[in-house]
């Protein structure tokens, strides 16, 4: 919005400059010309200035956005870069070991009352 004032305001400076066509202006006078002159410069200079300053204003601000987000992806990169060495270090551990092997060891189920019942026969048996 401010842009648009500011370029009406420098066509219409350009104008009363030339003084083409008079009929828009209807100037009559050379001291209301003068103030005219002046006051329309005046205007298009402070549009102008606001133009420049909320422009230089928005690039402090985009300067300043982009060293936060480049501090806060350096910080996200290198806890990143933390988790996968870490992971690597895991793999690589897991790697220098030997394989461990399970062997299948057979359990020997012993029958207590069967056992108990042949060990007495064999006693019995002799002692006779």
């Amino acid at each position: 919005m401010i842009t648009s004032l500011a370029l009406l305001s420098s066509v219409v400076l350009f104008g009363i400059l030339i003084r083409q066509p008079t009929d828009w202006f209807d100037i009559q006078s050379g001291q209301e010309y003068e103030r005219l002159l002046y006051g329309m410069f005046g205007t298009t200079v402070i549009l102008w200035g606001a133009i420049v300053r909320l422009e230089l204003t928005a690039k402090s601000k985009a300067e300043k956005l982009y060293k936060v987000q480049m501090n806060e992806y350096e910080i996200m990169r290198t806890k990143w870069l933390e988790i996968a060495s870490q992971k690597m270090d895991i793999e690589a551990k897991r790697s220098m070991e030997p394989m461990k092997v399970v062997q299948q060891a057979q359990v020997a189920v012993a029958e207590t009352s069967e056992k108990n019942a042949s060990t007495e026969s064999q006693k019995k048996s002799e002692s006779n």
